[in-house]
């Protein structure tokens, strides 16, 4: 498979080369992204919360370095068109759940079995295509047409996320994309598929998708009152070993509202409703964010305080109707504690933030999250932590993040985490234990 890619993105690096050699109006330019992130971990980790027992997934305290190196060449052949190849290389040194200790702990598949199955691992994947598209403008007035391997995402990433804090980035597509702008208002429409994360197995665009879907999505400006963003979203089974033989028809519609970019009153609005069916089960959740804040121009570094409410409908396994709300291709750690311990699903996560601009171009946020479980029947956290009877508050997280974009080609970020355990069940014996995580990461593009 590997062969079969380098001789195809071979093909495509000498057709450009030969192209630009014949033409001048050819631009190409050629691109580099590297990526390292030092994280330290002290009492978790992403599959395990406070169990270090001898058959405990993992380390507790892992010291681990990411890398992600992302080379490739953009080249606008003309005006209009524009087409562009780029590979993803991402490693995790040092990670003890890292593909080689084990390989099965990310495979997606039936409790019980061996096979079939898909893996979706957020830190390892080794010499893949992270795109390879072509895009053409003004097909018809204000329209843009993009097929291929790429990134789509929108807004605040609630619905449609890139999932780039990950190492290996959650949400890719192999899609057919249109999108139409005018002045400040967008509208996007795509249907295509998302791609599997594998460190043994490399995709090629259209083959080896998690899920097929697609979406729509508007920007659209009410006068100079808000923007209003409807959007509406699709998921069925992918090609993927295990996830094709599912009967999935997941769907998502909504829309944000969100103020002015001249307002000192910050506030935003998010409302999902999902519906369909999954396996046999009829769809009835629903998912809500809301936030409202106030940015003091006047004060030093320009504060904005405010207040957040996550919201994702809950239910038991044993429910007539799955009413979980699932974020659909959203982002799953921005909005709901750095540590990747919750995500949109089941979730009542209440927020008070500080967002600070010290000098130019640095953007620090400190936060405390209050996290609640709405249904907290069979729920397990981690693989390890369970509410006690009758209680719902899993706990409180503290974050403080801090990205500085220094110079054009240099971006560093610092993060750190602490969470507390609140109303859970022993682990492995004994009481739940605080746990902690920081990370420094430096960003070269060009």
């Amino acid at each position: 498979m590997k062969q079969k890619v380098l001789i195809i993105l071979g093909i495509i690096f000498l057709s450009i080369g030969f192209s630009y050699g014949q033409k001048d109006s050819i631009k190409v330019k050629f691109d580099l992204s590297v990526r390292y992130r030092f994280e330290l971990w002290d009492g978790m980790n992403a599959k395990n919360y406070g169990d270090n027992s001898i058959n405990a997934i993992g380390k507790l305290d892992d010291k681990l370095l990411y890398q992600r190196i992302i080379p490739g060449v953009t080249v606008d052949f003309t005006k209009k068109i524009t087409a562009a190849a780029h590979l993803q290389d991402s490693r995790a040194f040092g990670w003890s759940l890292r593909n080689s200790e084990y390989p099965d702990l990310f495979k997606v598949k039936k409790a019980g079995t061996t096979t079939p199955y898909y893996k979706m691992n957020p830190g390892e994947e080794f010499f893949e295509i992270y795109d390879l598209f072509i895009e053409y403008r003004k097909i018809l007035p204000n329209t843009t047409s993009k097929l291929g391997r790429q990134k789509i995402f929108y807004g605040d990433h609630h619905i449609f996320g890139p999932g780039d804090w990950g190492n290996t980035g959650r949400w890719t597509w192999d899609a057919l994309k249109i999108s139409w702008k005018k002045d400040k208002k967008t509208l996007d429409i795509f249907a295509g598929g998302t791609k599997i994360h594998d460190p043994e197995k490399l995709s090629l665009p259209f083959t080896q998708t998690e899920f097929w879907g697609g979406g729509i999505y508007g920007h659209f400006p009410i006068k100079k009152l808000l923007y209003f963003e409807p959007f509406y979203a699709l998921k069925t089974q992918g090609s993927a070993d295990y996830i094709k033989d599912q009967d999935i028809f997941r769907n998502w519609l909504g829309f944000r509202a969100v103020n002015p970019d001249s307002s000192a009153l910050i506030w935003d609005f998010t409302l999902a409703k999902a519906f369909g069916n999954d396996n046999g089960k009829t769809i009835d959740a629903y998912g809500l964010f809301a936030k409202l804040g106030y940015q003091f121009h006047d004060l030093w570094a320009k504060p904005i305080i405010s207040i957040r409410e996550s919201y994702a409908s809950g239910g038991k396994k044993t429910d007539s109707k799955i009413r979980t709300f699932e974020p659909a291709f959203g982002a799953s750690d921005k909005y709901y504690g750095w540590m990747n311990i919750m995500q949109w699903s089941n979730l009542d996560d209440r927020e008070f933030v500080l967002e600070l601009f010290p000098v130019k171009k640095m953007w620090v946020e400190i936060k405390y999250n209050w996290f609640y479980i709405p249904v907290p029947d069979d729920v397990k956290v981690l693989n390890t932590m369970i509410l006690q009877d009758g209680k719902h508050h899993l706990g409180d997280e503290f974050n403080t993040f801090i990205r500085w974009q220094a110079f054009k080609h240099w971006q560093f970020v610092a993060v750190f985490g602490y969470f507390w355990p609140k109303e859970i069940k022993n682990i492995n014996n004994k009481p739940p234990e605080n746990a902690s995580w920081m990370a420094l990461q430096l960003l070269f593009t060009i």
